[in-house]
Protein backbone atom coordinates (compact mmCIF):
# COMPACT_ATOMS: atom_id res chain seq x y z
CA UNK A 1 0.00 0.00 0.00
CA UNK A 2 2.82 2.38 0.95
CA UNK A 3 4.71 1.57 -2.24
CA UNK A 4 1.61 2.28 -4.32
CA UNK A 5 1.06 5.60 -2.51
CA UNK A 6 4.65 6.62 -3.14
CA UNK A 7 4.29 5.89 -6.85
CA UNK A 8 1.13 8.00 -7.00
CA UNK A 9 2.91 10.95 -5.35
CA UNK A 10 5.82 10.68 -7.76
CA UNK A 11 3.42 10.67 -10.69
CA UNK A 12 1.60 13.74 -9.42
CA UNK A 13 4.86 15.58 -8.79
CA UNK A 14 6.05 14.84 -12.31
CA UNK A 15 2.81 16.20 -13.73
CA UNK A 16 3.00 19.32 -11.55
CA UNK A 17 6.65 19.85 -12.51
CA UNK A 18 5.80 19.54 -16.19
CA UNK A 19 3.04 22.13 -15.84
CA UNK A 20 5.38 24.48 -13.97
CA UNK A 21 8.06 24.11 -16.61
CA UNK A 22 5.53 24.98 -19.30
CA UNK A 23 4.36 28.03 -17.34
CA UNK A 24 7.94 29.21 -16.84
CA UNK A 25 8.71 28.69 -20.51
CA UNK A 26 5.58 30.61 -21.44
CA UNK A 27 6.55 33.48 -19.14
CA UNK A 28 10.10 33.60 -20.46
CA UNK A 29 8.83 33.34 -24.02
CA UNK A 30 6.34 36.12 -23.44
CA UNK A 31 9.10 38.33 -22.02
CA UNK A 32 11.32 37.63 -25.02
CA UNK A 33 8.50 38.29 -27.46
CA UNK A 34 7.33 41.42 -25.64
CA UNK A 35 10.88 42.82 -25.83
CA UNK A 36 11.12 42.11 -29.55
CA UNK A 37 7.64 43.62 -30.07
CA UNK A 38 8.70 46.77 -28.20
CA UNK A 39 11.81 47.06 -30.37
CA UNK A 40 9.71 46.58 -33.48
CA UNK A 41 7.23 49.23 -32.30
CA UNK A 42 10.12 51.68 -31.86
CA UNK A 43 11.18 51.02 -35.47
CA UNK A 44 7.61 51.53 -36.67
CA UNK A 45 7.51 54.78 -34.71
CA UNK A 46 10.64 56.10 -36.43
CA UNK A 47 9.12 55.20 -39.80
CA UNK A 48 5.84 56.94 -38.89
CA UNK A 49 7.73 60.04 -37.69
CA UNK A 50 9.63 60.29 -40.96
CA UNK A 51 6.42 59.84 -42.94
CA UNK A 52 4.41 62.51 -41.12
CA UNK A 53 7.26 65.03 -41.32
CA UNK A 54 7.77 64.39 -45.02
CA UNK A 55 4.07 64.98 -45.60
CA UNK A 56 4.02 68.11 -43.42
CA UNK A 57 7.02 69.61 -45.22
CA UNK A 58 5.81 68.78 -48.72
CA UNK A 59 3.59 71.82 -49.16
CA UNK A 60 0.73 69.60 -50.35
CA UNK A 61 -2.72 70.31 -48.90
CA UNK A 62 -4.91 67.47 -50.20
CA UNK A 63 -5.21 64.26 -48.19
CA UNK A 64 -4.61 61.94 -51.14
CA UNK A 65 -1.40 63.78 -52.09
CA UNK A 66 -0.21 63.77 -48.50
CA UNK A 67 -0.85 60.03 -48.25
CA UNK A 68 1.21 59.36 -51.39
CA UNK A 69 4.16 61.15 -49.81
CA UNK A 70 3.70 59.34 -46.49
CA UNK A 71 3.45 55.94 -48.21
CA UNK A 72 6.56 56.58 -50.30
CA UNK A 73 8.47 57.60 -47.17
CA UNK A 74 7.34 54.47 -45.29
CA UNK A 75 8.45 52.23 -48.14
CA UNK A 76 11.80 54.00 -48.39
CA UNK A 77 12.47 53.68 -44.65
CA UNK A 78 11.07 50.20 -44.04
CA UNK A 79 14.02 48.04 -43.11
CA UNK A 80 12.01 45.65 -40.96
CA UNK A 81 11.02 43.18 -43.68
CA UNK A 82 7.40 43.44 -42.51
CA UNK A 83 4.49 44.30 -44.76
CA UNK A 84 3.35 47.68 -43.45
CA UNK A 85 -0.03 49.33 -43.85
CA UNK A 86 -0.30 53.12 -43.87
CA UNK A 87 -3.27 55.27 -42.99
CA UNK A 88 -3.26 59.08 -43.05
CA UNK A 89 -5.82 61.45 -41.56
CA UNK A 90 -5.97 65.21 -42.12
CA UNK A 91 -7.95 67.29 -39.65
CA UNK A 92 -9.12 70.35 -41.56
CA UNK A 93 -10.02 72.26 -38.40
CA UNK A 94 -6.78 71.79 -36.47
CA UNK A 95 -4.52 71.52 -39.52
CA UNK A 96 -2.87 68.40 -38.08
CA UNK A 97 -1.79 65.27 -39.93
CA UNK A 98 -1.87 61.81 -38.37
CA UNK A 99 -0.01 58.86 -39.86
CA UNK A 100 -0.78 55.33 -38.63
CA UNK A 101 1.69 52.55 -39.46
CA UNK A 102 0.60 48.97 -38.67
CA UNK A 103 2.06 45.54 -39.28
CA UNK A 104 2.37 42.04 -37.88
CA UNK A 105 5.38 40.81 -35.96
CA UNK A 106 6.21 37.10 -36.01
CA UNK A 107 6.59 35.81 -32.46
CA UNK A 108 8.99 33.16 -31.20
CA UNK A 109 7.81 31.33 -28.08
CA UNK A 110 4.28 32.72 -28.09
CA UNK A 111 3.67 30.87 -31.36
CA UNK A 112 3.81 27.62 -29.42
CA UNK A 113 0.82 28.84 -27.44
CA UNK A 114 -1.37 29.71 -30.39
CA UNK A 115 -0.23 33.30 -31.09
CA UNK A 116 2.23 33.20 -34.02
CA UNK A 117 1.83 36.93 -34.83
CA UNK A 118 1.40 40.09 -32.77
CA UNK A 119 -0.17 43.30 -34.08
CA UNK A 120 2.19 46.30 -33.91
CA UNK A 121 1.19 49.88 -34.60
CA UNK A 122 2.60 53.39 -34.32
CA UNK A 123 1.02 56.83 -34.57
CA UNK A 124 2.79 60.08 -35.45
CA UNK A 125 1.17 63.49 -35.56
CA UNK A 126 2.42 66.87 -36.74
CA UNK A 127 0.86 70.18 -37.75
CA UNK A 128 0.57 70.74 -41.48
CA UNK A 129 2.70 73.83 -40.88
CA UNK A 130 5.57 72.32 -38.88
CA UNK A 131 7.36 75.51 -37.84
CA UNK A 132 6.34 78.82 -36.36
CA UNK A 133 7.33 81.76 -38.59
CA UNK A 134 10.79 83.04 -37.68
CA UNK A 135 13.12 85.88 -38.61
CA UNK A 136 16.68 84.87 -37.73
CA UNK A 137 19.72 87.13 -38.02
CA UNK A 138 23.31 85.94 -37.64
CA UNK A 139 25.50 88.68 -36.13
CA UNK A 140 29.02 87.47 -36.89
CA UNK A 141 32.36 88.85 -35.70
CA UNK A 142 34.64 89.24 -38.74
CA UNK A 143 37.45 91.20 -37.05
CA UNK A 144 41.14 90.56 -37.70
CA UNK A 145 41.39 88.13 -34.76
CA UNK A 146 39.08 85.81 -36.73
CA UNK A 147 41.61 85.54 -39.55
CA UNK A 148 42.76 82.14 -40.82
CA UNK A 149 41.44 78.85 -39.46
CA UNK A 150 38.93 80.57 -37.17
CA UNK A 151 37.20 82.22 -40.12
CA UNK A 152 37.20 78.92 -42.01
CA UNK A 153 35.55 77.22 -39.02
CA UNK A 154 32.96 80.00 -38.70
CA UNK A 155 31.94 79.72 -42.36
CA UNK A 156 31.51 75.94 -42.09
CA UNK A 157 29.56 76.08 -38.81
CA UNK A 158 27.26 78.94 -39.87
CA UNK A 159 26.49 77.31 -43.23
CA UNK A 160 25.66 74.06 -41.41
CA UNK A 161 23.18 76.03 -39.31
CA UNK A 162 21.51 77.36 -42.46
CA UNK A 163 21.26 73.79 -43.80
CA UNK A 164 19.58 72.65 -40.58
CA UNK A 165 17.11 75.53 -40.68
CA UNK A 166 16.24 74.74 -44.29
CA UNK A 167 13.91 72.15 -42.71
CA UNK A 168 11.53 75.06 -42.10
CA UNK A 169 8.78 75.61 -44.59
CA UNK A 170 10.40 78.27 -46.76
CA UNK A 171 7.53 80.72 -46.43
CA UNK A 172 7.92 80.63 -42.64
CA UNK A 173 11.64 81.43 -42.46
CA UNK A 174 13.63 84.55 -43.25
CA UNK A 175 17.33 84.80 -42.46
CA UNK A 176 19.83 87.64 -42.52
CA UNK A 177 23.53 88.14 -41.82
CA UNK A 178 25.31 91.08 -40.16
CA UNK A 179 29.10 90.80 -40.46
CA UNK A 180 30.69 93.35 -38.15
CA UNK A 181 34.01 94.71 -36.97
CA UNK A 182 34.70 98.33 -36.08
CA UNK A 183 31.87 99.30 -38.43
CA UNK A 184 29.12 97.65 -40.51
CA UNK A 185 28.74 97.74 -44.30
CA UNK A 186 25.13 98.39 -45.39
CA UNK A 187 25.98 98.23 -49.10
CA UNK A 188 26.41 100.77 -51.89
CA UNK A 189 22.90 100.06 -53.18
CA UNK A 190 21.51 101.94 -50.16
CA UNK A 191 23.41 105.14 -50.97
CA UNK A 192 20.22 107.15 -51.57
CA UNK A 193 18.14 105.84 -48.67
CA UNK A 194 16.27 108.50 -46.72
CA UNK A 195 17.85 107.37 -43.44
CA UNK A 196 21.47 107.86 -44.58
CA UNK A 197 23.70 110.88 -45.06
CA UNK A 198 27.31 111.46 -46.17
CA UNK A 199 27.12 108.80 -48.86
CA UNK A 200 27.50 110.78 -52.09
CA UNK A 201 31.05 110.72 -53.46
CA UNK A 202 32.60 114.12 -54.13
CA UNK A 203 35.89 115.98 -54.60
CA UNK A 204 37.28 119.14 -53.01
CA UNK A 205 39.61 121.28 -55.12
CA UNK A 206 43.10 121.87 -53.75
CA UNK A 207 45.85 124.17 -55.08
CA UNK A 208 47.31 122.87 -58.32
CA UNK A 209 50.58 121.00 -58.25
CA UNK A 210 52.90 122.97 -60.54
CA UNK A 211 56.41 122.10 -61.73
CA UNK A 212 58.97 122.72 -64.49
CA UNK A 213 59.61 119.64 -66.58
CA UNK A 214 63.22 118.41 -66.91
CA UNK A 215 64.13 118.54 -70.63
CA UNK A 216 67.84 117.79 -70.46
CA UNK A 217 71.11 117.73 -68.51
CA UNK A 218 74.23 119.94 -68.48
CA UNK A 219 77.55 120.41 -66.69
CA UNK A 220 78.08 116.69 -66.09
CA UNK A 221 81.16 115.81 -63.98
CA UNK A 222 82.59 113.15 -61.70
CA UNK A 223 82.20 113.73 -57.96
CA UNK A 224 83.40 111.62 -55.08
CA UNK A 225 81.24 110.40 -52.20
CA UNK A 226 82.38 109.25 -48.74
CA UNK A 227 82.30 105.74 -47.30
CA UNK A 228 79.28 104.72 -45.19
CA UNK A 229 80.02 102.90 -41.92
CA UNK A 230 78.14 99.70 -41.03
CA UNK A 231 74.94 100.14 -38.98
CA UNK A 232 73.66 97.58 -36.42
CA UNK A 233 69.96 98.20 -37.15
CA UNK A 234 67.13 98.67 -34.64
CA UNK A 235 65.00 95.97 -32.97
CA UNK A 236 61.36 95.43 -33.98
CA UNK A 237 58.56 96.48 -31.65
CA UNK A 238 55.16 94.93 -30.90
CA UNK A 239 51.99 96.26 -32.50
CA UNK A 240 48.39 95.04 -32.14
CA UNK A 241 45.58 94.45 -34.63
CA UNK A 242 42.25 93.71 -32.94
CA UNK A 243 44.19 92.66 -29.84
CA UNK A 244 46.41 90.26 -31.79
CA UNK A 245 50.15 91.08 -31.36
CA UNK A 246 52.57 91.20 -34.30
CA UNK A 247 56.12 92.49 -34.90
CA UNK A 248 56.41 95.92 -36.44
CA UNK A 249 59.01 98.62 -37.06
CA UNK A 250 62.73 98.14 -36.63
CA UNK A 251 65.36 97.79 -39.33
CA UNK A 252 67.99 95.27 -40.27
CA UNK A 253 71.76 95.89 -40.13
CA UNK A 254 73.47 97.58 -43.09
CA UNK A 255 77.03 96.64 -44.14
CA UNK A 256 79.98 99.00 -44.63
CA UNK A 257 79.88 100.79 -48.01
CA UNK A 258 83.21 102.06 -49.40
CA UNK A 259 83.46 105.54 -50.92
CA UNK A 260 83.92 106.23 -54.64
CA UNK A 261 82.96 108.48 -57.54
CA UNK A 262 79.79 108.93 -59.61
CA UNK A 263 78.63 111.20 -62.42
CA UNK A 264 76.56 114.22 -61.39
CA UNK A 265 74.69 116.50 -63.84
CA UNK A 266 72.64 119.68 -63.53
CA UNK A 267 69.05 119.55 -64.84
CA UNK A 268 67.84 121.70 -67.72
CA UNK A 269 64.22 122.79 -67.17
CA UNK A 270 61.46 123.78 -69.57
CA UNK A 271 60.81 127.53 -69.58
CA UNK A 272 57.06 126.85 -69.27
CA UNK A 273 55.52 125.68 -65.99
CA UNK A 274 53.21 122.63 -66.01
CA UNK A 275 50.30 122.55 -63.52
CA UNK A 276 48.19 119.51 -62.54
CA UNK A 277 44.80 119.95 -60.79
CA UNK A 278 44.67 118.45 -57.28
CA UNK A 279 41.62 117.19 -55.40
CA UNK A 280 40.81 115.59 -52.09
CA UNK A 281 38.44 112.72 -52.91
CA UNK A 282 35.69 111.57 -50.55
CA UNK A 283 34.43 108.08 -51.44
CA UNK A 284 31.77 106.07 -49.63
CA UNK A 285 32.34 102.30 -49.57
CA UNK A 286 29.13 101.35 -47.72
CA UNK A 287 30.35 101.75 -44.13
CA UNK A 288 28.25 103.45 -41.46
CA UNK A 289 29.01 104.82 -38.01
CA UNK A 290 26.99 105.84 -34.94
CA UNK A 291 24.50 108.63 -34.41
CA UNK A 292 25.02 111.16 -31.64
CA UNK A 293 24.23 110.03 -28.09
CA UNK A 294 21.72 108.91 -26.94
CA UNK A 295 20.50 107.82 -30.39
CA UNK A 296 23.46 105.43 -30.67
CA UNK A 297 21.39 103.17 -28.40
CA UNK A 298 18.24 103.26 -30.56
CA UNK A 299 17.56 101.10 -33.61
CA UNK A 300 14.72 103.03 -35.27
CA UNK A 301 15.29 105.84 -37.76
CA UNK A 302 12.98 108.42 -36.09
CA UNK A 303 13.92 110.95 -38.78
CA UNK A 304 17.48 111.26 -37.48
CA UNK A 305 19.82 110.03 -40.20
CA UNK A 306 22.62 107.50 -39.78
CA UNK A 307 26.06 108.72 -40.89
CA UNK A 308 27.99 107.20 -43.76
CA UNK A 309 31.78 107.16 -43.43
CA UNK A 310 34.01 108.44 -46.20
CA UNK A 311 37.27 106.77 -47.22
CA UNK A 312 36.78 103.88 -44.78
CA UNK A 313 36.58 100.21 -45.76
CA UNK A 314 34.87 97.71 -43.47
CA UNK A 315 33.30 94.25 -43.27
CA UNK A 316 31.41 92.37 -45.96
CA UNK A 317 28.00 93.82 -46.84
CA UNK A 318 25.03 92.80 -44.69
CA UNK A 319 22.39 90.43 -46.03
CA UNK A 320 18.95 91.62 -44.98
CA UNK A 321 16.16 89.16 -44.18
CA UNK A 322 15.34 86.89 -47.10
CA UNK A 323 13.67 83.57 -47.88
CA UNK A 324 16.52 82.80 -50.28
CA UNK A 325 18.90 80.75 -48.15
CA UNK A 326 21.36 80.52 -51.05
CA UNK A 327 21.96 84.25 -50.65
CA UNK A 328 22.51 83.76 -46.93
CA UNK A 329 25.07 81.02 -47.52
CA UNK A 330 26.80 83.09 -50.20
CA UNK A 331 27.19 85.97 -47.73
CA UNK A 332 28.63 83.62 -45.11
CA UNK A 333 31.02 82.02 -47.59
CA UNK A 334 32.27 85.45 -48.67
CA UNK A 335 33.21 86.67 -45.19
CA UNK A 336 36.72 88.07 -44.73
CA UNK A 337 38.53 89.08 -41.54
CA UNK A 338 39.62 92.70 -41.03
CA UNK A 339 39.35 95.55 -38.56
CA UNK A 340 38.99 96.02 -34.82
CA UNK A 341 36.15 94.93 -32.50
CA UNK A 342 33.21 97.16 -31.58
CA UNK A 343 30.33 94.87 -30.57
CA UNK A 344 27.65 97.62 -30.61
CA UNK A 345 28.04 97.90 -34.40
CA UNK A 346 26.89 94.33 -34.88
CA UNK A 347 24.25 94.41 -32.15
CA UNK A 348 22.44 97.53 -33.35
CA UNK A 349 22.35 96.41 -37.00
CA UNK A 350 21.17 92.94 -36.03
CA UNK A 351 18.43 94.69 -34.08
CA UNK A 352 17.60 96.90 -37.06
CA UNK A 353 17.21 93.87 -39.31
CA UNK A 354 14.63 92.41 -36.92
CA UNK A 355 12.54 95.53 -36.31
CA UNK A 356 9.61 96.44 -38.52
CA UNK A 357 10.52 100.11 -38.86
CA UNK A 358 13.10 102.09 -40.81
CA UNK A 359 15.95 101.86 -41.56
CA UNK A 360 15.25 98.26 -42.70
CA UNK A 361 11.76 97.01 -43.51
CA UNK A 362 12.29 93.39 -44.60
CA UNK A 363 10.95 92.14 -41.24
CA UNK A 364 7.73 94.11 -41.78
CA UNK A 365 7.17 92.95 -45.37
CA UNK A 366 6.44 89.30 -44.46
CA UNK A 367 5.48 89.71 -40.81
CA UNK A 368 2.96 87.33 -39.25
CA UNK A 369 1.43 87.70 -35.82
CA UNK A 370 3.26 84.75 -34.24
CA UNK A 371 6.65 85.43 -35.89
CA UNK A 372 9.66 84.81 -33.66
CA UNK A 373 12.53 87.31 -33.85
CA UNK A 374 15.89 85.69 -33.15
CA UNK A 375 19.44 87.03 -33.06
CA UNK A 376 22.48 84.73 -32.97
CA UNK A 377 25.62 86.62 -31.89
CA UNK A 378 29.06 85.04 -32.36
CA UNK A 379 32.24 86.81 -31.27
CA UNK A 380 35.77 85.76 -30.41
CA UNK A 381 36.95 88.54 -28.17
CA UNK A 382 36.58 91.74 -26.24
CA UNK A 383 35.90 95.25 -27.52
CA UNK A 384 39.12 96.91 -28.65
CA UNK A 385 37.66 100.28 -29.70
CA UNK A 386 34.84 102.54 -28.57
CA UNK A 387 32.61 105.31 -29.87
CA UNK A 388 33.85 108.89 -30.03
CA UNK A 389 31.79 111.46 -28.15
CA UNK A 390 33.39 114.66 -29.47
CA UNK A 391 30.98 116.71 -31.60
CA UNK A 392 33.31 116.62 -34.63
CA UNK A 393 33.97 112.89 -34.83
CA UNK A 394 31.11 111.38 -32.84
CA UNK A 395 30.11 109.09 -35.69
CA UNK A 396 33.49 107.32 -35.58
CA UNK A 397 34.59 104.37 -33.44
CA UNK A 398 38.25 105.21 -32.94
CA UNK A 399 38.53 105.82 -29.19
CA UNK A 400 40.07 103.26 -26.84
CA UNK A 401 37.60 103.45 -23.93
CA UNK A 402 36.87 99.72 -23.78
CA UNK A 403 34.88 100.10 -20.55
CA UNK A 404 32.45 102.44 -22.34
CA UNK A 405 32.18 100.03 -25.29
CA UNK A 406 31.27 97.25 -22.85
CA UNK A 407 28.61 99.43 -21.21
CA UNK A 408 27.09 100.32 -24.59
CA UNK A 409 27.11 96.63 -25.56
CA UNK A 410 25.32 95.62 -22.35
CA UNK A 411 22.71 98.37 -22.76
CA UNK A 412 22.00 97.31 -26.34
CA UNK A 413 21.62 93.66 -25.31
CA UNK A 414 19.11 94.70 -22.65
CA UNK A 415 17.11 96.85 -25.07
CA UNK A 416 17.08 94.18 -27.77
CA UNK A 417 15.71 91.59 -25.33
CA UNK A 418 13.11 94.09 -24.12
CA UNK A 419 12.01 94.38 -27.76
CA UNK A 420 10.98 90.67 -27.58
CA UNK A 421 13.96 89.45 -29.58
CA UNK A 422 15.52 86.16 -28.45
CA UNK A 423 19.31 86.35 -28.29
CA UNK A 424 21.54 83.29 -28.62
CA UNK A 425 25.24 83.98 -28.01
CA UNK A 426 28.43 82.05 -28.76
CA UNK A 427 31.75 82.93 -27.11
CA UNK A 428 34.37 81.54 -29.48
CA UNK A 429 37.80 80.98 -27.95
CA UNK A 430 37.47 83.98 -25.60
CA UNK A 431 40.14 84.02 -22.89
CA UNK A 432 39.19 87.29 -21.17
CA UNK A 433 36.68 86.62 -18.36
CA UNK A 434 35.02 90.05 -18.53
CA UNK A 435 34.51 89.69 -22.29
CA UNK A 436 33.12 86.19 -21.83
CA UNK A 437 30.71 87.39 -19.11
CA UNK A 438 29.52 90.20 -21.40
CA UNK A 439 28.62 87.68 -24.12
CA UNK A 440 27.04 85.32 -21.59
CA UNK A 441 24.87 88.02 -20.04
CA UNK A 442 23.74 89.17 -23.47
CA UNK A 443 21.93 85.85 -24.06
CA UNK A 444 18.21 85.85 -23.29
CA UNK A 445 18.65 82.96 -20.84
CA UNK A 446 21.67 80.97 -19.59
CA UNK A 447 20.52 78.09 -21.79
CA UNK A 448 20.94 80.23 -24.91
CA UNK A 449 24.64 80.89 -24.19
CA UNK A 450 27.28 78.61 -25.73
CA UNK A 451 31.04 78.40 -25.30
CA UNK A 452 33.29 77.06 -28.04
CA UNK A 453 37.04 76.70 -27.55
CA UNK A 454 37.81 75.19 -30.95
CA UNK A 455 36.32 74.57 -34.38
CA UNK A 456 34.65 71.31 -33.34
CA UNK A 457 32.87 72.98 -30.43
CA UNK A 458 31.89 75.93 -32.63
CA UNK A 459 30.30 73.56 -35.13
CA UNK A 460 28.41 71.82 -32.31
CA UNK A 461 27.20 75.14 -30.86
CA UNK A 462 25.68 76.22 -34.17
CA UNK A 463 24.20 72.74 -34.67
CA UNK A 464 22.61 72.73 -31.20
CA UNK A 465 21.11 76.17 -31.82
CA UNK A 466 19.72 75.08 -35.18
CA UNK A 467 18.13 71.96 -33.79
CA UNK A 468 16.61 73.85 -30.86
CA UNK A 469 15.08 76.38 -33.26
CA UNK A 470 13.60 73.80 -35.59
CA UNK A 471 11.11 72.34 -33.07
CA UNK A 472 9.23 69.97 -35.33
CA UNK A 473 6.59 69.32 -32.67
CA UNK A 474 5.85 65.62 -33.21
CA UNK A 475 3.04 64.02 -31.21
CA UNK A 476 3.19 60.25 -30.75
Amino acid sequence: MLIRYTKDIRGNMAAIFAVCIMMIMAAVGAAVDFTSIANKRAKYQSIADAAVLAAARSGEKKQKDLKKIALATVNANNGTGDKLHVKLKLNGKTGKIQVFVTGKHKTSIMGLFGKPYADVEALAEAPLSISDPANIVLVLDTTWSMNGTKMTALKAAANDLVDILSEYENENLQMGVVPFAQYVNVGLSRRNEVWLYDTKDYKVKKPDYCYYEVIGKTNCRMESYPATPAQPGTPAGTCYNDGVPYSCGGSGPTPYQPGGESEVCDNVYSPTQTCVPQFTEYTWYGCVGSRMAPLHLQANYKKVKIPGLYNISCSSEIQTLTHDLKKVKATISGLAASGETYLPSGLIWGWRELTRKLPLLEAKAKYKKNTRSIMILMTDGKNTLSKNYSSVNEKLHTSADVADADKVSAKLCKRIKKDEIEIYTIAYDIKNKAAKDLVKNCASTPGLYFEANNSTELKKAFKDIGQSLLKLRLTH
